[in-house]
């Protein structure tokens, strides 16, 4: 039976039974446009400086699941989501690239929203959450993969990007904190309690997200080791408080079609993805 993606309002996430709790997003329900764009260069924008390496390779796919970044289900080892990797022997050796997700990759803030951008335009979007791994990363050799920031981009309602760095930790996994290993890790952030404020009460709309993950080896030796850092899982949170403890009987927001033009939004008739 087709089903309507949904997030629930002012709630947070759980760790337990993550899979059911949004719509699988591998058949093409997800809240933006199928667009990456990988930051290889350091950018200030926003009053946040984003630091982006050449080095380095990444990895994702809008078609396998274990490579999809909104894929619902923990897959394990296996799954390594939307990634970045390198190898290394060298000592006391870091580096980190930004992505943006959905439309308008690369844009700086403030820069206008193109006439042709895509995305499902949901409103009050003021958290993001997803399951962060490094699976592949060397166990030795203080090797680890962190998260460093997190931002949601947005159509401001002047019609230019706007930039917006989630600082307030809802999930398991904080920020700057290395993991390896089998098993993935709860990530869940919002805007301060002002920002969400501003997000909710004025014409601000979901554009897509930009992350950045950090790869470092600390240790000693000769040895090559792997560093990989990975996202999948990725979901919403709404509201000026998106603080509440999980239910199943909260109001929930519709998602429009990820994919839809501006020119084409219409809150009053909504573009729907049923896949």
């Amino acid at each position: 039976m087709p089903q309507i993606l949904t997030y629930p309002h002012g709630i947070k996430y759980k760790k337990s039974g993550w899979e059911n709790q949004v719509k699988q997003g591998t058949g093409g329900s997800i809240p933006c446009n199928n667009e990456l764009y990988e930051g290889k260069k350091i950018v200030n924008t926003g009053g946040e400086e984003w630091w982006g390496s050449p080095n380095g390779s990444t990895y994702y796919s809008w078609s396998t699941a274990n490579y999809h970044p909104f894929n619902q289900k923990d897959g394990g080892s296996s799954q390594t989501g939307l990634h970045y990797w390198l190898k290394t022997s060298t000592n006391g050796y870091t580096q980190a690239r930004w992505f943006d997700i959905g439309a308008e990759g690369g844009s700086n803030h403030g820069a206008y929203v193109g006439k042709n951008a895509r995305s499902s335009w949901l409103s009050q979007v003021t958290a993001v959450w997803f399951l962060f791994n490094g699976h592949e990363t060397t166990t030795t050799r203080d090797c680890y993969a962190r998260v460093e920031k997190v931002a949601i981009r947005y159509r401001d309602p002047s019609g230019k990007v706007s930039i917006k760095k989630v600082t307030e930790k809802l999930g398991d996994l904080a920020y700057g904190y290395g993991i390896r290993g089998s098993s993935k890790h709860m990530f869940g952030y919002a805007l301060s309690s002002s920002q969400r404020s501003e997000v909710c009460k004025n014409d601000y709309h979901f554009l897509g997200l930009r992350v950045q993950i950090q790869l470092r080896r600390g240790g000693s030796g000769t040895s090559t080791d792997v560093l990989q850092g990975g996202i999948s899982g990725i979901r919403l949170g709404l509201g000026t408080s998106p603080t509440s403890s999980w239910d199943t009987t909260s109001k929930r927001a519709l998602v429009g079609r990820g994919n839809c033009k501006w020119d084409d939004f219409d809150e009053d008739k909504l573009w729907l993805e049923t896949r």
